[in-house]
């Protein structure tokens, strides 16, 4: 299949076009109109639909990152908030958007990415998505310490989509889903559909406060100044 190869801005007019089509744009809540992209989806679409994602685990099993670097998803996830989606690079339809969102949504988060959040993006074509290929497409969306793109053998990729939820047995038919979660606490979100950056950074950040007020928390007080989020 022929790679797509689209700018942010393109991949983002994408991604509103694709939540107009599949059902219609909501209304916006009140106040969000004024200030909301109109190259996204709106944040209350009716394509986005969120809800409890019981029976995830993260598996412990080590996949390769953009860099070739061995990597340990329960590492990943120790002491963090995960946010992940599920894409491959010669995807020519959602994978673009979806990406495009998450380099968004890296600014939403601030000085909690990395620090208290990780995002990954896991590779629904190992065959093909080589490290160096998930780097030069890593790139194109701006890709910031604390935002992993993983692939490595197919059959270790495959038990971690099962893990997760995300296998798609044709690719080319997966649809969009961000899971977002604690795998300490066992508890994720499941988020279908093409959501704004600051719709999956609400449904983060509802993960994070629960982390503050948590025993060994890091020590952060409930008080603490969250700035840039």
């Amino acid at each position: 299949m022929r790679s797509l190869s689209l700018s942010v801005p393109n991949a983002l007019l994408l991604a509103g076009a694709l939540a107009a089509a599949s059902c219609g744009r909501a209304s916006d809540p009140v106040g969000a109109g004024a200030d909301r992209d109109p190259s996204l989806p709106a944040q209350g679409a009716a394509a986005v639909r969120t809800a409890p994602a019981p029976g995830v685990v993260v598996p412990d099993e080590e996949l390769v990152d953009q860099d070739g670097a061995p990597v340990r998803l329960r590492d990943l996830a120790k002491d963090r908030v995960l946010v992940v989606n599920f894409v491959f690079t010669t995807c020519t339809t959602i994978c673009s958007p979806m990406t495009a969102i998450f380099g968004r949504l890296q600014a939403e988060l601030g000085d909690a990415l990395e620090r208290d959040v990780r995002l990954v993006s896991i590779s629904l074509d190992p065959a093909t998505d080589t490290p160096e290929r998930l780097k030069g497409y890593a790139e194109k969306f701006g890709r910031r310490p604390g935002w992993v793109f993983l692939t490595g053998k197919r059959e270790r990729v495959s038990r971690v989509l099962d893990a997760l939820g995300g296998r798609a047995p044709i690719k080319e038919q997966h649809t969009p889903i961000t899971l977002i979660g604690r795998a300490a606490e066992g508890r994720w979100t499941r988020v279908d559909g093409i959501a704004t950056p600051a719709r999956l950074a609400e449904e983060t950040r509802a993960y994070l406060w629960r982390g503050l007020a948590a025993p060994g928390a890091g020590g952060r007080r409930l008080d603490d100044p969250w700035r840039n989020f």
